[in-house]
């Protein structure tokens, strides 16, 4: 069902209940529960982009939702997760999410791809990402980062993808990338390398690489 650029300040009712995508985007959903979902109990793939959106009420349960889209509002906190344990793809890019709980993710084990590029983080805890053993690509492009806690990718093993470029890192400590972990990409560019002992680390990894 597409519903965008529609003026929308709510979720329309009367939606069919064997509705499976349900596009909102580039409305007017500045507030909003996970509620108003509940009646399409077949819905898996939910955007909400581009709305002014401040506030996502969750915690109802969305069963069947694999893909969340949530990018380009204005979002300064993570929305709770609970309640989506079949979500594998969640867009939250663009946001001025300042940081991210430490376990944040346990409850959706199943995702897979997890873009938080272009928002207004720091800094991680180091277990920002902890039981996200499935995740393959993880977006963390264009923030304010100017370091990394060396356990963060530690759950990550299946991560394939790696976007770092854009931020304020300098250096990365070593041991950062697991041992005997196999990489598809991993993008580096437009930080302020500091070129001294402390990047040889980066150095090596990139040579054996």
């Amino acid at each position: 069902v597409n519903c965008t650029e529609q003026g929308l300040s709510a979720v329309p009712l009367g939606l069919p209940k064997d509705t499976g995508i349900l596009l909102l985007s580039t409305n007017n959903l500045t507030s909003l529960s996970i509620d108003a979902f509940l009646p399409l109990t077949q819905l898996q793939d939910l955007d909400l982009s581009d709305n002014g959106l401040v506030a996502l009420r969750t915690g109802a349960p969305l069963p069947s939702l694999k893909e969340l889209s949530l990018s380009r509002n204005l979002l300064r906190e993570l929305p709770a997760l609970q309640g989506l344990p079949a979500l594998t793809c969640l867009a939250l890019a663009h946001n001025s999410l300042g940081a991210v709980p430490s376990g944040a993710f346990r409850v959706v084990p199943r995702l897979q791809d997890l873009d938080l590029r272009g928002n207004k983080l720091r800094t991680l805890p180091q277990e920002a990402f902890a039981g996200l053993r499935a995740l393959k690509y993880l977006d963390l492009s264009d923030n304010l980062l100017e370091e990394l806690p060396k356990e963060l990718l530690q759950d990550l093993q299946k991560l394939e993808t790696l976007w770092l470029s854009g931020n304020r890192l300098q250096t990365l400590p070593t041991d950062f990338f697991p041992k005997g972990h196999i990489f598809m990409y991993v993008f580096l560019t437009e930080n302020p390398w500091h070129c001294d002992c402390q990047l040889l680390y980066l150095r090596l990894w990139i040579r054996q690489n």
